[in-house]
């Protein structure tokens, strides 16, 4: 299953420009991952099934997974990501999630293959992520006590730190509920925006490789996160270039994104605009930042275990079909 999807990917990262000096950088960056996080093994043992289930290269399948870690530390001046997410409470009490991955890599290929996964560890809690073939992270993933999901924050460079995949994976296995989730957040190779949110309540982690702080859902009621700090006390942290200043993928592709601080108002103004926000308004806000880098957009509703995933064969998938889970 997903092998020939797998297969293909493989392929087209052997045609990337750069292929064997990012297969060099993603080894040696293996290296120092396991000797700082031993944990780390774990998910090598993944990924190397990967490899063997889909007859590729090992290698690729570690590229494929470390991907914004070597752009951060080689090739500093080319981020590949970009991503929008909003949390509402309703006046009933209950939450609405929205989120946007924009991502700049296969950006023709990975609207066609959205999966969603379901994990049974061994250690830990069970959880789907909503990802690609041949991921190993939880980039948006949701177990039974919390959801997560990441955009990117440059901050400074740093030489280590933990990859996003085992950060990721670490909270949503791990955590039983925000206070834990926090807990087991590591320190980033790059600055994170963590949404982390259980039932009735949710928080934004903005993290960097140095420092950590909190905010929590705001008097009127929700939480906007896209690509830059807000936290007055994480300012200092963040890169003195942002993501949409720079805009061209690492496989060519030139695709000029919304500002992150536009993509801040714009959410603003939506909600700000509703007394309620209901499914379909979640929809109209994610469209409303989507471009062509838009390759996931899901829509949570935590107190009913609800979730609705766009699906489409081109980006922005935001404006394809909705297809809706009952995770209960």
């Amino acid at each position: 299953m997903l092998k020939e999807e797998i297969q293909y990917f493989s392929h087209k990262i052997e045609r990337i420009i750069l292929y064997k000096s990012l297969i060099t950088t993603a080894k040696e960056l293996e290296e120092k991952i396991l000797n700082i996080y031993p944990e780390f093994k774990d998910l090598v043992e993944e990924m190397k099934g990967i490899s063997k289930g889909a007859d590729v290269p090992y290698e690729n399948i570690l590229l494929f997974n470390l991907m914004d870690e070597i752009v951060l530390q080689h090739y500093w001046k080319l981020p590949i990501s970009g991503c929008s997410a909003f949390v509402f409470r309703n006046k009933d009490g209950n939450l609405i999630i929205g989120r946007n991955l924009d991502y700049g890599v296969f950006v023709d290929e990975l609207p066609l293959c959205p999966v969603i996964f379901k994990y049974y560890p061994q250690k830990g809690n069970s959880f789907i992520s909503v990802s690609f073939p041949g991921l190993v992270g939880a980039y948006t993933a949701i177990s039974q006590n919390i959801y997560l999901s990441i955009n990117v924050s440059q901050s400074h460079k740093t030489e280590i730190g933990a990859p996003e995949c085992l950060l990721t994976r670490r909270i949503i296995q791990y955590s039983d509920n925000i206070s834990e989730a926090i807990e087991n957040a590591l320190s980033p190779y790059q600055g994170l925006n963590i949404l982390i949110a259980d039932n009735k309540d949710a928080v934004v982690l903005e993290i960097s490789p140095k420092r950590r702080k909190l905010r929590n859902i705001n008097e009127e009621g929700f939480l906007i996160v896209t690509n830059h700090y807000q936290h007055p006390e994480m300012i200092s942290e963040q890169a003195e270039k942002l993501i949409e200043e720079l805009p061209i993928p690492i496989d060519g592709t030139f695709v000029r994104q919304i500002n992150t601080k536009e993509r801040e108002k714009i959410i603003r103004e939506k909600i700000l605009s509703k007394e309620e926000i209901s499914i379909e308004d979640a929809k109209e806000i994610l469209q409303s930042v989507s471009t062509r880098l838009t390759l996931q957009s899901i829509i949570y509703l935590p107190q009913e275990k609800i979730l609705l995933v766009a699906q489409n064969k081109t980006s922005p998938v935001s404006y394809g079909i909705w297809l809706e889970f009952n995770l209960n």
